[in-house]
């Protein structure tokens, strides 16, 4: 292969193979064509209608894709054949989905090998060819484009140049001359549009096409595959384990909600799709927001609603810049094995993520986690609010996700103008076709009225949380209820001397006893309860600055009690060993677990402390054996009925002592149970409450310091003020004091000193005045400046409202214009087929003539010559002949009604006579 260079440096070649290989990017077939119709979509094309059919050409399946947009030139139509090329743009508020400029040729080589694309905008038609299999046969070692180009009358713009892309596209496409190419480019509609043709359709071992066109003529779905219990059924990755929406095997329910807000109809193999507004399809629709760090304190509009087809098709749906990138994606609580958020569905635009390359997902970030973390938990408080209201209105109802729902609003496509329409409630049956002028409300019955505004800065939710209210209630109550079984259980509990204490926690640390809350102790037996509420809940690492602390009485044994927060594993579990940290000192120490918050109550009196260790230790020798003993027989005793029960004694600096007996251990075990069933559920609000309160910490820590920062620099301000102003002051003093001096040595008197005061003060006057006028000068002319610049900055803002009105109303007109040719164009064939039918009808008549005149003589030769020679019955002949020429009359004028024609008279004859004039006209014209 010979390499290209520029300027002496080496060209990147692409292989002919890449194709296929950028084409693995797309798992799914649905994403190629999405693709496809993006293209369409965007608006540089801004097409209104795009058609999605399935044909044969030349025994080939083939997939066509044609769309009434702006279409391309060549040179456009080389860049959309090539890599990387994307120069879309936002244009009258719409917003390009088209990001890498590699959609196409993805897409297509997805679906297909080979590719042809047909196209023209109102001045040249191309035809660019992208063909896997005529790369193959020509062992191509580039990727080669063919492209054609035409005038509008059909002729090749540049034969010279044209000359072997003609003769490469004719050989190896589906067409074979010119003239089929031609008819290709009548097929788009207008003078403006696009066709793509595929071929060579993906195919499995079978040599199936990977798509089913024959279970639904109007639809295009994935075949559905034979798993292992024999249940047949198409699946995504990603939806193994949950019941698949319909969308992700037809292309029909797939294109109703590929757009957040369609602008254009989608005509799948001969109909139309019933696009639908997702966020306004749901019922008991309710709207959060969401203000990410990372997007500096702007809002994401949430909506929350319940799926009103289908409760088993629920999750998020994830948009970027209105096109749909991920579909019921679950979060929060619908994670969870049971039946919390089924049916719920969210709607997001997620403009500030990055999409990955096939569409399909988004680039797995921080900010996508977050993302994620918060439509969780709204989604959970979405769902827990909907469930109290249903609760509270229909308490014996079925549950939320079983009742039928409909949606919250209706909203119809103007099949003219493409604007969206509300309408009142109770229209349900609604015309194929539906246009503005049907819409029941007057202010909306014009094309040329924009669409009802939505509520963008919303910057609240639309919904009241109350159920977190009633949580916090029952939280409340939760926790008196604990106060006051502890408090009755610290009260019966007894107090015994330091010594038994000591006796009974030196066995190995470790000694078997009931779960409960000691209470803190002293040599006088003081009972006092443990203080649970409105006492500072912190982590353990901040207890040793944050804790209450308090000086107890001289006969009082200070004692730190850590009393770990009930939960599940504390009580509920009885496989693993419950432990109670028992510290005495008055020093908090970390807790192990810090995820466990932990209520301390301390009481601190160093002098005691040191006093009560110093008659512990004296006291220690002869204490042992009995306290050895003691704890010994206390073990034994526990042990056999709680063994899964046990106290870890640290060590300790103060040796006071408590003694548990057995028989009120006994008796506490059941209230403690009925308590660990009522605070299992507390353990994730104290989490949450500790986490804010530590954010809140951090956070008034940084605004402390940032004001002491404030306050340090205004205090050095205000002393470089004073030491200016102490100079001032100074340098004021020696000019006063020199001219005095001056004036002693040079001796002159007090009136001339007078007159030069008086004459240095007309200065100071004078020069104040030049000051305040230049002052009044600067502000005039700064004011006349900013006015002449605001007043050309306004002037040109409303020029270019009004260029923008002007161009609105143009595009409105022209939009118009277009429905009503259509419209026009339409009549036009209904009245060509009525002047084919009356022309038919004439042709019938005209030879009908000659055996309605033949029969009418016959008649009435017959009658005259019954009349000669019957001269009796003459009139009853007469009246015979008449109804016999009116129902022959009848025939050639359906309009005649016989019922009311009198036959006695010479009515009949008249119409005759008239018909026959009318016959012989129609002949001689």
């Amino acid at each position: 292969m010979a390499a290209k260079t520029q300027g002496g440096i080496r060209l990147s070649a692409l292989c002919p193979k890449f194709l296929h290989t950028n084409s693995t990017s797309h798992t799914w077939p649905f994403s190629a064509i999405a693709e496809l119709i993006d293209n369409a979509y965007d608006p540089d094309v801004s097409a209104k209608q795009i058609w999605i059919d399935k044909t044969v050409i030349n025994d080939n399946i083939c997939l066509t894709f044609t769309d009434n947009g702006n279409g391309m030139n060549s040179e456009k139509l080389h860049k959309m054949l090539s890599f990387g090329f994307s120069e879309k743009s936002v244009m009258n508020g719409r917003v390009p989905v088209g990001l890498y400029g590699n959609g196409f040729k993805s897409g297509s080589m997805r679906l297909g090998k080979d590719a042809i694309v047909f196209t023209k905008n109102g001045e040249t038609m191309s035809v660019g060819l992208l063909s896997q299999t005529y790369l193959e046969v020509t062992k191509a070692e580039h990727v080669m484009v063919p492209i054609v180009t035409f005038n509008n009358q059909g002729q090749i713009s540049d034969p010279t140049e044209s000359k072997n892309s003609l003769k490469a596209i004719l050989t190896h496409s589906l067409f074979s001359t010119e003239k089929k190419l031609l008819a290709e480019l009548d097929a788009i509609m207008g003078k403006k549009g696009t066709r793509i043709i595929i071929w060579n359709l993906r195919r499995d071992k079978n040599e199936k096409t990977e798509f089913d066109f024959d279970k639904d003529k109007y639809d295009i779905r994935i075949p559905e595959d034979l798993d292992e219990t024999g249940k047949r059924g198409y699946k995504k990755q990603e939806r193994m384990d949950q019941i698949v929406p319909e969308s992700d095997y037809s292309l029909r329910a797939y294109c109703s909600i590929l757009y957040l807000k369609p602008t254009m109809q989608i005509i799948l193999r001969g109909q139309k799709v019933k696009t639908q507004l997702v966020s306004k399809s749901l019922a008991f629709i309710e709207r959060d927001i969401y203000r990410p760090k990372f997007l500096n304190a702007k809002t994401v509009r949430i909506t929350f609603g319940f799926n009103c087809r289908n409760k088993d098709h629920y999750g998020i749906m994830m948009y970027h810049k209105n096109r749909l990138i991920k579909a019921y994606e679950r979060v929060g609580c619908q994670l969870k094995a049971n039946n919390m958020g089924v049916g719920v569905v969210g709607i997001i635009e997620c403009n500030f993520l990055k999409p990955t390359h096939n569409k399909q997902d988004f680039d797995y970030t921080n900010e996508y986690r977050l993302t994620i973390a918060a439509l969780g938990e709204k989604l959970n408080d979405y769902w827990n609010e909907m469930k109290r209201k249903k609760n509270e209105e229909y308490p014996l109802a079925l549950p939320v996700e079983e009742i039928q729902k409909q949606p919250d609003q209706t909203w119809v496509q103007c099949d003219g103008c493409l604007k969206w329409r509300k309408l009142p409630d109770g229209i349900e049956n609604l015309p194929e076709k539906w246009y503005c002028s049907l819409n029941p409300d007057p202010q909306f019955r014009d094309c040329n009225v924009p669409e009802e505004p939505e509520d963008d800065d919303l910057i609240h939710p639309t919904y009241e949380k109350t159920y977190k209210k009633k949580d916090r209630e029952k939280l409340k109550k939760r926790l008196e209820y604990n106060y006051q079984i502890n408090n009755e259980m610290f009260l019966k509990t007894p107090v015994s001397t330091s010594k038994d204490f000591k006796a009974f926690s030196v066995v190995s640390g470790k000694e078997a006893v009931p779960r409960s809350l000691l209470p803190e102790t002293s040599n006088a037996s003081v009972k006092r309860p443990l203080l649970l509420l409105n006492r500072s809940v912190s982590s353990p690492h901040s207890d040793s600055d944050n804790s209450v602390k308090r000086k107890a009485p001289s006969s009082v044994t200070p004692v730190s009690l850590k009393t770990p927060r009930l939960n599940d594993r504390t009580f509920n579990s009885h496989d693993d060993d419950d432990v109670i940290i028992l510290e005495e000192s008055s020093t908090p120490k970390p807790s192990a677990d810090s995820d466990v918050p932990v209520v301390k109550t301390e009481s601190v009196n160093l002098h005691q402390e040191e006093k009560q260790q110093e008659n512990c230790s004296v006291g220690e020798g002869c204490s042992a054996a009995a306290s050895e003993s003691k704890s010994e027989q206390l073990t034994s005793a526990t042990q056999t009925e709680l063994p899964t029960l046990v106290v870890k004694k640290e060590e300790v600096e103060d040796n006071t002592e408590i003694q548990v007996p057995r028989t009120e251990m006994e008796t506490k075990q059941h209230n403690v149970d009925d308590a660990s069933e009522t605070s299992v559920n507390l353990e994730n609000e104290l989490k949450n409450q500790l986490q804010l309160l530590s954010k809140e910490k951090e956070m008034y820590q940084a605004k402390c310091e940032a004001l002491t920062k404030q306050v340090e620099t205004l205090e050095q301000r205000i002393l470089e003020m004073t030491n200016k102003y102490v100079k001032k002051e100074m340098c004021h003093q020696s000019t006063e004091t020199i001219p005095f001096e001056e004036e002693n040595t040079h001796g002159r008197s007090l009136a001339e000193v007078t007159i030069l005061h008086e004459q240095a003060l007309e200065e100071i006057a004078k020069l104040k005045e030049q000051c305040s006028t230049l002052q009044n000068l600067k502000t005039e002319c700064s004011k006349c400046a900013d006015g002449e610049n605001k007043s050309e900055v306004d002037e040109i803002a409303v020029q270019l409202d009004d260029v923008f009105r002007q161009l609105d109303k143009c595009s409105i007109e022209r939009d118009r214009y277009k429905s009503e040719v259509e419209l026009l164009e339409v009549e036009k064939n209904q009245i060509a087929c009525q002047c084919e039918e009356l022309k038919a009808e004439i042709a019938q008549l005209k030879a009908s003539i000659p055996q309605a005149v033949a029969r009418a003589n016959d008649s009435t030769t017959s009658n005259v010559e019954d009349s000669v020679n019957f001269s009796d019955g003459e009139s009853l002949k007469l009246r015979s002949l008449r109804v016999n020429v009116g129902q022959l009359l009848a025939t050639i004028m359906p309009d005649l009604d016989l019922q009311q024609v009198n036959y006695d008279i010479d009515v009949v004859d008249e119409i005759l006579g008239q018909v026959v004039e009318q016959m012989h006209e129609i002949s001689s014209t």
